[in-house]
């Protein structure tokens, strides 16, 4: 591995399970948002040992494909039956960055088919391993019963193919074969059963109580990834529906005083109304397309939002929005101020100040904070982003939609960690323009430039953007990742390169929504360390904005409505008048 994403991050083999990404604004204009939180507790096993196929040449070089041999012949189709939609939690095992690790995990996607003559399949069974293949079983009286092993998926590792199957397996402990008399951790086969049963239960759900795993296994031996303990329960949630014809003001911004590391948390979102039904958008970073909706009373000017609002699939789990209420206090031990908070079933209830444009949240009696929660799963607490909501405002139109300059962080010869590569380049991205407003971040790209020309990645040279369904990309969007070869976390990007001629390595944000397209300048960095800016040198830049009234008065540009007269002192002295109509 060459540079490690922030997010958890498996194999191109797996399935990302993380927290959202959220870019945050730059520190100039002291309002860095923190990055959506991960409800993930991640451990390492250090003793816990098992060789891996599926991960054993590195995270890029993994693929899972369909068999074609009939001698190992996985379900991809299920027979025509009743499809159910399942919540599955479980103790899942993964390989991470070539250590095995055991995450508490809610919210995960099982897709089962019940048939009428009595089988049962269930799609990816391991949920870490997106193999698209189906497990065969049976109802039986106690619940569901699976025979094992079963094929799972084909693995292809530079050209070599490896038949991986899931099994039953069970814990042990085994005599190191390096170090006579040490012994290590494992799982392997079982020698009691050859069979799985998933007990029903009162409300419902199928649960595997007894301590095997469902695991994956090359020639017996287990690959690190497997379920223990996984409960499967059964519902039925559509996400919103978005009305046709809804407009959105996408002025709003959520802020959280909270959690932003004494900064504020400023959360660009939309809201629009259609037929008495108030929706807003954007407000999940990793599913900036989702909609949460609510009820909107105009002669008590409060919207009201349900919690157990299903926003649908992300990557390998389903997310729902939970109103959520927070305590804070101080912890002795620490010394220090906590804080603490948990999903509810009342609705997150608003209350709307027409006079400012201001939406306040109502604090349920006896706790400090309202929260909104995406949460894996609607069981348990265990968010992927949260946000203790302190108000809802609107930040007026937008004057300037070009983001600022990144800030490159790093550029650094790899070579000698990995002969396929030269440099790796790392830099941040912010959400803000040079007048401290926020954009809509999933209208935000950047371009890289290598030597002073505009570089296009091609699927030809970084093989990891045939499996994003690209061919080639120059414009690349903020929260985009190919592999390992460019990838992103809240701000932070890396970008790895094959090429050996560098000189320089240049990056620039872009906002891009329809006919809009707005640049920043230009960031270099030269392979001795030297950070430049393409502004400095080729073009003036905005050193001050002000905004004056019709009358000559200066005023606030983003509360003054009406004709307002915005002036640009350039850093060359030179200055620039725009007449701006404000609604």
């Amino acid at each position: 591995m060459l540079m490690r994403r922030l997010l958890l991050t498996l194999t191109t083999a797996a399935l990302t399970m993380s927290a959202f990404a959220s870019i945050r604004v730059s520190e100039k204009s002291n309002r860095a948002v923190k990055p959506g939180i991960s409800g993930l507790s991640t451990q390492k096993f250090g003793a816990l040992m098992t060789p891996s196929v599926i991960d054993r040449a590195g995270i890029n070089k993994t693929m899972i494909t369909r068999a074609d041999d009939s001698d190992f012949n996985p379900i991809y189709e299920a027979p025509e039956g009743n499809i159910v939609t399942m919540l599955g939690s479980s103790q899942s095992f993964y390989i991470d960055y070539g250590e095995v690790s055991m995450d508490e995990a809610f919210g995960m996607a099982y897709d089962g088919v019940w048939t009428d003559n009595g089988e049962v399949y269930i799609k990816n069974p391991i949920s870490m391993l997106e193999s698209d293949s189906y497990i065969k079983g049976t109802v039986v009286d106690e619940g569901l019963k699976f025979d094992f092993p079963q094929p799972l998926f084909k693995s292809v590792i530079d050209g070599e193919s490896f038949d991986i199957y899931v099994d039953v397996l069970e814990y042990a402990e085994l005599e190191s074969p390096d170090y006579p008399d040490e012994y290590y951790t494992t799982f392997i086969p079982s020698e009691e059963t050859r069979s799985i049963i998933f007990t029903k239960q009162e409300d419902g759900s199928y649960s595997m109580e007894d301590d095997y795993m469902l695991g994956a296994t090359f020639n017996g031996i287990w690959q690190g990834y497997g379920e223990l303990y996984l409960n499967l329960l059964p519902f039925e949630a559509t996400p919103a529906k978005i009305p046709e014809g809804i407009e959105y003001d996408y002025s709003y911004i959520l802020a959280d005083e909270l959690t932003g590391w004494d900064h504020t948390v400023l959360r660009p979102i939309g809201i629009g109304e259609k037929d008495g039904t108030t929706y807003i958008i954007g407000m999940a970073s990793g599913m900036p397309d989702a909609v949460i909706y609510g009820t909107f009373d105009k002669e008590n000017n409060t919207l009201t939002i349900p919690s157990d609002q299903f926003l649908g699939k992300y990557y390998n789990h389903y997310i729902f929005m939970m109103a959520g209420i927070g305590l804070s206090y101080y912890d002795e031990y620490w010394g220090e101020d906590m804080y603490s908070f948990d999903v509810v079933d009342d609705p997150l209830v608003l209350n709307y100040n027409p006079d400012t444009n201001v939406f306040t949240p109502v604090i349920m009696e006896g706790f400090d904070y309202s929260y909104v929660i995406f949460n894996f799963g609607n069981v348990a607490t265990y968010p992927c982003e949260y946000y203790a909501i302190d108000r809802i405002f609107s930040q007026g139109d937008i004057t300037d939609f070009a983001p600022i300059a990144p800030e490159i962080l790093d550029l650094y010869d790899v070579s000698i960690m990995d002969p396929d590569y030269s440099y790796a380049f790392e830099f941040n991205i912010f959400g803000d323009n040079n007048e401290g407003q926020i954009l809509q971040d999933n209208n935000i790209y950047y371009n890289i430039f290598v030597n002073g020309e505009l570089f296009t990645f091609t699927a030809e040279e970084y093989p990891s953007l045939q499996e994003e369904g690209i061919d080639k990309i120059t414009d690349i969007p903020v929260f985009f990742n190919a592999g390992d070869d460019i990838f992103s976390s809240g701000n932070y990007h890396g970008i790895v390169f094959k090429r050996t001629d560098i000189e320089t390595v240049g990056v620039r944000a872009v906002y891009i929504d329809g006919d809009i397209r707005a640049e920043s300048e230009i960031v270099t960095i030269s392979s001795s360390g030297e950070i430049t800016s393409v502004g400095e040198l080729n073009r003036p830049v905005t050193s001050m904005i002000e905004y004056f009234d019709i009358n000559g008065r200066k005023v606030s540009g983003s509360s003054q409505n009406g004709i307002i007269i915005k002036r640009t002192t350039l850093n060359d002295g030179s200055i620039r008048i725009e007449k701006l109509m404000k609604h």
